[in-house]
């Protein structure tokens, strides 16, 4: 298959996907989601791949979802909300490692599929928030993993505030292993992927599933996404962004 969001390459079983929508900000839209799942599919059963390392042409990482696709109706919203935490829930059940070489800006769906990754590097250029609360909604995954991952009074502050973590903090609050400079990231998520592929491909599926198997609230957050994709509040948080104006929240 032929990928138009994606860029893959595959060499001594190690496959790399660019997120490619760079004048985007690789801003994910449902052609991208799909396209993640499907290569997922492909590369859970492709004996020659042991690890994934995922980064993002440009100069971002990721930018979230492509908002000039949601508030057409509330119907297509809500369909946004189920595919986006599906696609994150797909991730994280991904049986082989993935490794999150964050080149840039990661926030929205950026940032919560970095929390469904196995290891995360940054570069010294990149930037972590869950900013989705600022349109009325919140971050479905953050909301799950956020507090196992930074604790409680810092992923509520994260949450509340839309707070950004530059990649020293991100370190410091342990969301990524290591921090290199821009022009080593892949060098530095290469070499980890190289020194992962080494061990048994057995022993590395069942450390990932018993270290994620604490993992609960899917539902939770499907239906808590869906419900909030409802309000006006929502539908004022896409406006207030394609307008580039500050939103106006009225708690309905």
């Amino acid at each position: 298959m032929e990928y138009r969001t994606l860029l893959v390459e595959k060499k001594d079983q190690v496959a790399l996907i660019t997120l490619n929508r760079p004048e985007k900000l690789n801003a994910v839209n449902l052609e991208m989601r799909s396209e993640l799942l499907h290569l997922l599919d492909d590369l859970e059963v492709d004996d020659e791949v042991r690890v994934v390392i995922v980064t993002g042409a440009g100069r971002a990482f990721c930018a979230g979802a492509d908002i000039s696709e949601f508030g057409k109706d509330d119907r297509e919203s809500r369909k946004q909300g189920a595919r986006a935490i599906g696609s994150v829930k797909r991730i994280y059940e991904f049986e082989k490692p993935i490794i999150g070489a964050i080149n840039g800006v990661a926030v929205g769906d950026g940032s919560q599929w970095l929390l469904a990754f196995d290891l995360n590097i940054a570069s010294e250029k990149a930037r972590l928030a869950w900013p989705a609360t600022r349109l009325g909604i919140l971050c479905p995954y953050g909301i799950i993993r956020l507090p196992s991952e930074v604790g409680r009074f810092r992923a509520k502050e994260l949450l509340m505030t839309n707070k950004y973590l530059s990649a020293e903090e991100a370190y410091q609050w342990g969301l990524v292993t290591k921090v290199v400079p821009q022009e080593k990231l892949m060098d530095a998520a290469m070499e980890l992927a190289n020194e992962i592929k080494k061990m048994p491909p057995l022993s590395i599926r069942a450390i990932k599933e018993a270290v994620n198997r604490g993992m609960e609230g899917y539902e939770y957050a499907r239906q808590v996404i869906t419900n909030l994709s409802r309000t006006e509040d929502a539908k004022e948080g896409a406006l207030a962004f394609m307008e580039k104006r500050e939103p106006h929240f009225q708690g309905k």
